[in-house]
């Protein structure tokens, strides 16, 4: 993932809706260049050919009346504003018209600073994938995302929590984008008939990680969907043979606390690095700092940038007790 490509995504499109967008952005793009010299050209002619040196004061003539160009200024650029409106409506009509969830996998996206969390419906034996990505500036990518079967289509339904701020869901490559808002719930859908892996950004300023608020979108043959769906591994690239990730960094990682805390260097992220914080602090305040954050903010740090976890106390427990090994 190149993080310092603005434009990375526009290369494809990946959406069976993006032909439509890009139709009506160039329609949208050329009459408006149409219109733009229409006024632009004779305004500079006129300013030549009419100016003080060239014209006398007795030779200038007051036209009042110009039956046919009257029409056309009116028509021709009436016509061309409703050339505009229909492929704008048009488009937006197959951005907005949601398939039907029967006929659909309908995915529950949550936007917090500064992550992104995928929920899917339960599979044939009862497990959700519930899937948290965020970027890891050491890699220079995130290490998981969502997941879709190719040619399928996909319903999101997002939101953001109360305490948070407005994020919106991109991607450059299918062409859509959508708000993400505190308390609110709103959808999106897509269908991709390109397999690949597609960067997801955040298109609304979030605060201090904005810029590293990436995800992406995988489409994947279907076969090698099913068989990781009804799996219980986060993703499908995940080493089968790995050793198993411990409750605590499973919760380090879920939260998102990866996306702001180092806690194997020393290395200043969003908030401080952890390493080493087991020695310095018991486990009863560190439970204590992870639900009330603002309580004691290190100093050089700002007070509600880390919002409250409300874990159970047994989760609280494993994230604490693997804040306290990584020493």
């Amino acid at each position: 993932m190149d993080v310092n490509n603005t434009l990375s995504g526009f290369n494809s499109m990946a959406a069976t809706f993006a032909k439509d967008v890009d139709q009506a952005f160039w329609i949208n793009f050329w009459i408006s260049i149409v219109l733009g010299l229409s006024v632009l050209v004779p305004m500079f002619y006129f300013a030549w050919k009419y100016r003080e040196s060239n014209v006398k004061d007795e030779e200038i003539e007051n036209i009042t009346h110009n039956t046919t160009l009257e029409i056309a200024w009116t028509l021709i650029p009436t016509l061309l504003m409703m050339v505009l409106f229909y492929y704008g409506y048009t488009s937006m009509k197959t951005l907005r018209t949601m398939p039907a969830a029967s006929e659909s996998i309908v995915v529950k996206v949550e936007g917090s600073k500064w992550k992104w969390k995928y929920e899917y419906p339960a599979n044939k034996s009862g497990h959700v994938h519930k899937i948290t990505s965020v970027y890891d500036k050491k890699i220079g990518d995130v290490k998981r995302g969502l997941y879709v079967p190719v040619g399928t289509n996909i319903i999101l339904e997002m939101t953001a929590p109360l305490n948070d701020v407005l994020h919106a869901w991109y991607v450059p490559a299918f062409r859509m984008k959508e708000d993400v808002v505190p308390g609110r719930i709103t959808k999106q859908w897509f269908k991709s008939d390109v397999p690949g892996e597609y960067v997801v950004e955040c298109a609304e300023y979030c605060g201090t990680a904005h810029s590293y608020m990436y995800s992406k979108v995988v489409v994947m043959e279907q076969a090698d969907y099913d068989a990781w769906f009804e799996s219980n591994a986060k993703s499908p690239f995940e080493d089968a043979n790995a050793a198993p990730v411990s409750k605590g960094q499973s919760l380090y990682e879920d939260n998102g606390c990866a996306g702001c805390h180092s806690i194997d260097t020393d290395a200043t992220l969003v908030g401080p690095s952890l390493k080493g914080i087991g020695a310095k602090y018991d486990a009863a305040y560190l439970k204590d700092a992870l639900k009330n954050p603002n309580k004691d903010v290190p100093a050089g740090f700002f007070p509600g940038v880390m919002p409250p976890y409300a874990l159970p106390d047994a989760d609280l427990d494993e994230l604490v007790k693997y804040m306290q090994d990584a020493k």
